[in-house]
């Protein structure tokens, strides 16, 4: 029997009107034996339904309903039923662009080891696929050491821990037992522990996933306190395991000083682009962490040492880009 290379996770929970979309953008590149676990994660509309009457007969998709406990629970679940060499964690209402597979599996085929597969990605408008706006833009390309893609990405601001972004070997998930667990804001520390654990990975020059922004999806509902609060959590989370994996003294202090400002920055602009204050705490963290770290710029030096200042900055730019 042909091992299969890949195995794609598709976490669904009320997302009825975009999964056959998401699904068959899948299924018309990446053949048998290669599968697609669906986790119907205790939906209440009739995304099940659908699924069942698209794809049950397809031995290449297996539907699997669980209570309903959040994509990183999902996640986990799919991962534990994969048998591919190979996990992509796919969001069930975006659509992933003609030639993924083929790509992924000749670079496998090329460079066997390769632990991780990068790609470039854009969001696009429910109703309006036209309106397109960057979001993961790689700037080195081709094989490359894993933490090398990591700090890049984070030096030009276009890291983005969505679990969407790389393919993953399903070893390395394994090896060091990798989970998502959380409900919200499972895949911080995922992320940046599998580009800490990785060694080498393989970036793409071609754009391969559309992320789809949408009214009262997860991303772009509106946010509790709560939400803040566990989102200031992650990153407690990730920037410890971020330390604990840095190996060479020299890369772990510019990884940490590249993942700190990005992390501030990011929850900053969430905060005031959900209408809410900056929370205390993460102006207390910028303090903290910020006062050891070297700004290396205008926009980093008022961050770091005048982050009230820099909010309200960032604040009046919105204001000005809304009118």
């Amino acid at each position: 029997m042909t091992q299969k290379i890949l195995s794609v996770i598709i976490p669904a929970y009320n997302v009825a009107n975009y999964i056959v979309e998401c699904v068959d953008s899948l299924l018309a590149q990446i053949p048998a034996p290669n599968e697609l676990i669906i986790i119907n994660d205790g939906s209440t509309d009739d995304t099940l339904a659908r699924i069942e009457k698209r794809y049950a007969a397809q031995e290449q998709v297996h539907i699997v309903t669980i209570p309903n406990g959040g994509l990183g629970q999902a996640r986990d679940y799919g991962i534990a039923l994969a048998q591919g060499q190979y996990i992509f964690c796919c969001d069930p209402d975006d659509v992933v662009c003609e030639g993924f597979y083929q790509e992924l599996s000749q670079t496998i085929a090329t460079y066997p080891e390769v632990e991780l597969f990068c790609f470039n990605s854009l969001m696009f408008e429910d109703g309006d696929p036209s309106r397109t706006y960057p979001k993961v833009q790689h700037h080195q390309f081709g094989l490359l050491r894993a933490q090398d893609i990591f700090r890049g990405l984070l030096h030009s601001g276009a890291y983005t821990s969505a679990t969407w972004n790389y393919v993953l070997k399903k070893e390395i998930i394994d090896r060091f037992k990798l989970k998502y667990i959380t409900r919200l804001h499972e895949d911080h520390s995922f992320t940046v522990e599998a580009f800490m654990r990785c060694r080498i990975a393989w970036v793409s020059k071609n754009l391969y996933y559309r992320q789809r922004i949408r009214s009262g999806s997860l991303t772009n509902g509106n946010k509790s306190e709560s939400f803040f609060r566990q989102r200031y959590d992650a990153f407690v989370c990730s920037y410890g395991k971020l330390i604990a994996l840095s190996e060479e003294m020299n890369e772990k202090a510019e990884l940490r000083r590249l993942y700190l400002i990005h992390s501030f920055k990011l929850m900053i602009h969430l905060s005031l682009a959900s209408g809410q204050r900056v929370p205390d705490y993460v102006m207390h963290a910028i303090y903290y962490f910020g006062k050891s770290l070297k700004p290396e710029g205008a926009v980093n030096w008022l961050l770091l040492r005048q982050p009230e200042l820099y909010s309200n900055l960032v604040k009046v730019k919105r204001s000005l880009r809304k009118a």
